[in-house]
C-alpha cells in the first residue's frame, strides 16, 4: 500500500514539476523508492523510552547516539485510517523491524532510507539551525537539495541486500 503511494505521488511529481535533466530523482520519494527498505513495527521495547510527541528526527537520533544496535530510518510511514503517506523518522533493529520512539500507536507500514547513524547525526548537526527540528530529506533545502541532485553517498546509508 505504501509503496503504491509513493510511486503514484512521485509520477505525479514528475509530470507536475519535472526536474532539472541533472538531478538523480525528483523528490524525496523517489529517493525512498530506490535505496528505502520497507519494515512493519514492533511494540516499542521496554528500555526505550516514548519520545517527545512531533520531533521523531530529534527522537531517533538522541537514540542512535547511546545504541550502536539500532538504525537511524527517514522516509515515510502510514497509520491506520488515514490514506497519506507522513514524513517521518524511526528507528530499526537488527531484524529489519520499525522501532518508532515517536508515535504511541506504532504505524501500519514504514518505507524509509537506512542511513549510517554517524553520516546521519553529521549532515544534521554541520547545519547552523535548530537540529532537533530537522530532518536528512526535510531540511535539504539548506544544501539547496544536494541529496535529490546527486543522491546519497554510499557511506550515508545502508546498503539493501
Amino acid at each position: 500500500m505504501l509503496r503504491n503511494y509513493l510511486e503514484n505521488k512521485a509520477d505525479l511529481m514528475r509530470k507536475i514539476n519535472p526536474p532539472s535533466k541533472d538531478w538523480k530523482y525528483g523528490g524525496f520519494e523517489e529517493l525512498v523508492l530506490d535505496l528505502g527498505v520497507s519494515s512493519e513495527a514492533i511494540p516499542l521495547p521496554n528500555d526505550i523510552e516514548l519520545g517527545q510527541p512531533k520531533n521523531c528526527y530529534f527522537n531517533c537520533r538522541e537514540i542512535i547516539k547511546e545504541r550502536s544496535d539500532l538504525i537511524y530510518c527517514e522516509g515515510f510511514a502510514l497509520v491506520q485510517d488515514l490514506p497519506l503517506a507522513f514524513s517521518h523518522a524511526w528507528l530499526l533493529d537488527s531484524q529489519g523491524k520499525a522501532i518508532d520512539p515517536t508515535w504511541e500507536t506504532p504505524g501500519i507500514e514504514y518505507m524509509g532510507v537506512p542511513f549510517n547513524n554517524q553520516w546521519a547525526i553529521d549532515f544534521i548537526e554541520q547545519r547552523k539551525y535548530p537540529e532537533e527540528y530537522l530532518s536528512v530529506f526535510e531540511g535539504n533545502f539548506l544544501e539547496k537539495y544536494s541529496l535529490l541532485k546527486e543522491g546519497l553517498s554510499e557511506s550515508a546509508h545502508k546498503i539493501k541486500e
